[in-house]
């Protein structure tokens, strides 16, 4: 099919793949056509002669879109957008990759967050993603994102040598963003910075809280959300208010019972933060994750869970109540680290990460003798392999199965012992 008529989503949709490439050009504007390729990808084109060239003058030809991007109404808009600028001197081709050659680091990371990350990802994600941004912006976001050189990501990667994980996740966002860029074609397609940077070692510690540690932090706990906590000053920091009527500061019964869930779930961080009233049944016991890491999925709550949950104030949508709640524009809390901090320094667990309580969760079921897959699931791991970092806490477990083997070995072979 290769004669001219007037382009429509019909005629694009019965266009069929022959062995050579082929173009139908529509009858109404001049140059405006439907590129048809033997693998059946379809693209939309304009065709023009810039700054108002004659014959003479060699073609360019431009591309709108393919036509799972666009539709044949917005293809046609364009294509008399660039009919237009094309008669009044323009060249259509040139200014494109002018725009291209202009976006800059912090442009293309703010279209990236917004129209991929954002969009088709978790909450939780969505935050890591900002924390690997949060070390690329300030060091290249200015560059031009076409002339980001492998030199320039690679010194920023090892300026972060002390933070392996972050310098790691640097490198994977940013070559997420790159390739995100050029497949949207807000920039060339080029080899990508990132590509043979090598990664550092990353030494993951799993720390997690010992019988007597989770002891002393329940203690913290019911002390922070009653009597409150002792002010503390740190003589090496300039403390510009100091309070006047009271030596302890209480901390809010919401983020005191975030901390208790995090610890008692497993969840993740954001998960807890996210979550809301709606989601929650206590009549069965189970918390739903809409927009859970690995996809949705639902908490299995434990006793003690529904009655933190039962004894909490209602305040907003969220279970964890932030300062807009019950407002028209409420969003969830961003973070526990003003009362984390706080609480960890007075139970003397200055090591402890916030995410090691989700570790603590974990080791914890390992070491009573859940199973991996059961524990992976309570984690929301989309693999096994994952979990298995805990499997060397299950070290009881592997000698009597140790003992077991050789026992039965030995006898097999009457070997005396």
């Amino acid at each position: 099919m290769k004669s001219n008529e007037r382009l429509s989503k019909t005629v694009a949709d019965n266009a069929l793949p022959e062995a050579k490439r082929y173009v139908i050009w529509d009858t109404e504007i001049k140059g405006f056509g439907l590129r048809v390729y033997p693998t059946g990808s379809k693209t939309w084109i304009y065709e023009y002669r810039p700054n108002g060239g004659g014959r003479d003058a060699d073609k360019k030809r431009l591309k709108l879109g393919t036509t799972k991007q666009i539709t044949a109404d917005q293809a046609r808009k364009q294509a008399k957008l660039s009919s237009a600028n094309t008669t009044l001197g323009g060249d259509p081709q040139a200014e494109k990759n002018e725009k291209r050659a202009a976006i800059t680091v912090n442009e293309l990371a703010g279209e990236f967050m917004e129209k991929s990350v954002k969009a088709l990802n978790a909450a939780n994600t969505a935050d890591s993603y900002e924390d690997a941004f949060n070390h690329i912006l300030p060091a290249l976001g200015s560059h031009k994102a076409d002339s980001v050189k492998k030199i320039d990501l690679g010194n920023l990667h090892y300026a972060l040598r002390d933070k392996p994980i972050m310098a790691n996740k640097v490198l994977a966002v940013f070559s997420s963003m790159m390739s995100y860029g050029m497949r949207m074609e807000l920039i060339e397609k080029r080899e990508n910075p990132a590509k043979d940077i090598k990664k550092f070692p990353e030494n993951v510690v799993t720390r997690f809280l010992s019988i007597e540690e989770l002891e002393r932090f329940g203690e913290v706990l019911h002390e922070a959300e009653t009597v409150g906590i002792p002010w503390s000053i740190d003589p090496d920091k300039k403390t510009k208010h100091v309070p006047k009527t009271s030596q302890s500061s209480v901390a809010s019964p919401h983020a005191v019972a975030a901390l208790r869930l995090y610890l008692l779930t497993g969840a993740r961080l954001r998960e807890i933060l996210h979550l809301k009233w709606s989601s929650v049944d206590l009549d069965r016991g189970i918390l739903k994750l809409g927009k859970a890491k690995g996809g949705p999925r639902e908490i299995i709550a434990s006793m003690a869970t529904i009655e933190i949950l039962r004894n909490l104030k209602r305040v907003g949508e969220h279970v964890i109540a932030s300062d807009s709640a019950g407002t028209p524009d409420e969003k969830p809390r961003y973070d526990l680290k003003g009362p984390w901090y706080n609480i960890r320094a007075r139970a003397g667990l200055s090591d402890v990460r916030l995410h090691d309580l989700r570790h603590t969760f974990a080791s914890h079921a390992v070491i009573d003798g859940t199973g991996l897959a059961v524990v992976s699931k309570l984690l929301g791991h989309k693999s096994i392999t994952t979990t298995m970092r805990y499997a060397h806490l299950n070290d009881p477990a592997l000698r009597q199965a140790s003992e077991q083997i050789g026992s039965k070995m030995s006898k097999t072979m009457k070997t005396k012992v």
